[in-house]
């Protein structure tokens, strides 16, 4: 069953055996039967101090808890343990982004509690400089992510893009990336793709702010995999 979970806690969101029609699906029901084994092993190592592995052990449990279609009270608690772990390794921002994916759920609420102060006193910091990781989910415990490091006096921004299909956790995701070097004016940037022997071009408008970053791509689909998109609002998850 789902269990609110408690400040400093975790909850492991025990669940039933899923029942699946027909016997083609037998690979299918056995991953999903491991998803408690999962939260078990999380919770274990977040109890032993292990927090890179609770962290590892939380995601899976997040990811075949969506792909298995778990009710959302279960899916919110796996999003949750990842963000405890990620807490209590000193990853207050990654543990935000996660806590994004369930703003209307009491452990969202307890947690975010937590971390709230530590936010507030980050943000002159993330105002001051765009450098850093920014992350917007893609589904099934995977995340798009932009980069943004110092080269010279400019900047050198990386897009890795991903989409998770429906077999995603069986056979990965699609895939896009860019990278550009240049100047930011007033925290704006642009990423411009040529036409290119596949007949592929874009052009991505870029916006950076203290706590996210906005791409909006204007033409084109850049060459990506199939509904990879660089659109949308990435959450600052770094400053370096």
């Amino acid at each position: 069953m789902d269990r609110i979970l408690k400040a400093g806690a975790i909850a492991l969101g025990l669940h039933g055996a899923l029942s699946y029609a027909t016997p083609k699906d037998e690979q299918i029901k056995t991953d999903c039967a491991r998803i408690d084994d999962y939260a078990q092993a999380g919770n274990t190592a977040y109890q032993q101090g292990h927090m890179d592995r609770a962290v590892d052990e939380f995601t899976a449990q997040a990811a075949w808890s969506e792909f298995c279609r778990l009710p959302p009270g279960a899916i919110n608690t796996a999003y949750n343990n990842v963000a405890l772990a990620l807490i209590h390794s000193g990853e207050p921002l990654k543990a935000a982004a996660w806590l994004s994916l369930a703003p209307a759920d009491d452990k969202t609420r307890v947690n975010l509690a937590l971390i709230q102060p530590v936010l507030d006193r980050l943000r002159p910091a993330l105002a001051a400089t765009p450098m850093g990781n920014y992350w917007r989910y893609a589904g099934k415990g995977v995340w798009s992510t932009i980069a943004v490091q110092p080269e010279g006096n400019v900047w050198k921004i990386s897009f890795n893009g991903f989409y998770m299909p429906v077999m995603g956790m069986y056979y990965g995701p699609n895939m896009g990336e860019f990278s550009v070097v240049q100047s930011l004016e007033g925290g704006h940037g642009v990423y411009r793709q040529d036409e290119q022997a596949d007949g592929s071009s874009c052009q991505v408008n870029m916006t950076f702010k203290a706590d996210v970053a906005t791409l909006e791509t204007l033409s084109g689909d850049c060459g990506f995999g199939v509904n990879v998109r660089a659109n949308g609002d990435f959450k600052r998850v770094s400053l370096y």
